[in-house]
């Protein structure tokens, strides 16, 4: 029976192979392509469960495009210059030292963390008149019920490296972490936000304060939303193609290096179908990679992670692998994921070699050369394959 045939290529390949060389049969190869594919959907189900994705609210720019949220003790203005959108929003000053801004028509929101909003992102930018304003006071507040009911946030040491230019901050929604609470706010029922600036008369000038990209971030498991169908359907199609692509490639550069070293290449269909069984080897990869996974910590990916503005492609590239190393890069498992491709390629070489020699009746010193090489060109050859 086929199935027998294929696991038996795994525990006693040589056995296996002298019996498939017999009665090559590619219903062996299509049953492995398919638990291949069967393995790849509970793999990506295990790699979904370990990340999380943070998600805005509101999915657009909406907070900062519409001026009519806002209100400030400055001049407000919807300005162009922004980073995401078509504005941010804009309020200044003339000849003071205190300027705020506040949105408060965005309903209530639970920012008590997982699973409700964890965090809150937003890009400020302030100018003023002078290089340097040594004592800046810079604060956001969460309004809770009232205006004078908040919890309050001190970022004025990240102000220096915003002058005149755009920055991102983002502030987690944990009581104690930086959080000063005032009069009786509840974590539960956040309605506004507030950005205040503050500095002494010293420095009276006309400052601009600019906020855009402001939201409220809720990670979200895949296995919670319709990304987890996207991800099955790319992972299956990707291992489905992936695997034919591999078995045709190193089925026909089998066929072109025994060529070169004998003379006579046999039948092609007993060579594509005894090729076929080799790959019994992915499936396990899959599955051996599936389970380090499974034990390894769940990861947090931020937005600009996964969804980077415009602009900003390898700053989320950078803060993607830096998730990574953070979270798993001195765990045992994570590490063994590194090295087991290499033992996947030798082991499917192996196999490979073991295929050669029943099929043509190689010698060693010849079987396993044409594996090697036809192993080596299909990993080159492959790479290439924009499929």
């Amino acid at each position: 029976m086929p199935i027998i045939s294929v696991f038996k290529a795994l525990y006693s390949p040589f056995k296996a192979f002298r019996e498939i060389v017999k009665k090559p049969d590619i219903k062996g190869p299509m049953l492995i392509l398919l638990l291949t594919v069967l393995v790849t959907a509970g793999a990506q189900y295990v790699s979904a469960s370990k990340m999380f994705f943070e998600n805005r609210t509101p999915e657009t720019d909406w907070w900062t495009e519409d001026l009519s949220l806002w209100e400030s003790n400055g001049v407000l203005l919807r300005d162009t210059d922004r980073l995401v959108g078509n504005y941010s929003m804009s309020s200044s000053v003339s000849n003071d030292t205190h300027l705020w801004m506040r949105l408060t028509a965005t309903g209530s929101f639970d920012l008590s963390g997982y699973p409700e909003y964890e965090s809150l992102s937003f890009r400020v930018r302030w100018e003023h008149q002078e290089d340097e304003v040594s004592d800046l006071n810079a604060t956001l507040r969460l309004l809770s019920h009232e205006i004078h009911h908040y919890f309050e946030y001190d970022f004025s040491h990240n102000m220096t490296e915003l002058h005149n230019r755009w920055g991102n901050l983002t502030v987690p929604s944990v009581l104690g972490q930086g959080w000063i609470k005032v009069n009786s706010p509840d974590w539960k029922n956040i309605t506004g936000f507030e950005f205040q600036l503050d500095w002494s008369a010293s420095n009276t000038a006309n400052p601009t304060l600019k906020i855009d990209d402001l939201y409220l971030g809720k990670y979200v498991s895949p296995l919670e939303s319709d990304i987890l169908g996207v991800m099955l359907i790319n992972a299956l199609t990707g291992s489905a193609t992936d695997f034919i692509v591999r078995w045709i490639l190193y089925a026909g550069l089998f066929l072109v290096l025994i060529k070169i070293f004998e003379g006579e290449t046999g039948l092609w269909r007993v060579l594509f179908n005894v090729t076929g069984y080799v790959f019994i080897v992915t499936m396990v990869y899959i599955a051996v990679d599936a389970l380090l996974i499974s034990l390894l910590p769940p990861l947090s990916f931020p937005l600009r992670a996964w969804s980077p503005i415009a602009g900003e492609e390898g700053i989320g590239f950078a803060l993607w692998n830096q998730t990574i190393q953070d979270g798993w890069g001195m765990t045992l498992a994570y590490n063994s994921r590194r090295y087991l491709p290499y033992f996947i390629h030798m082991w499917t070489t192996a196999l490979g070699s073991i295929a050669i020699h029943f099929t043509h009746d190689f010698s060693w010193k010849k079987a396993i050369p044409i594996s090697v090489m036809a192993y080596l060109m299909l990993v080159f050859v492959r790479a290439l394959l924009p499929i």
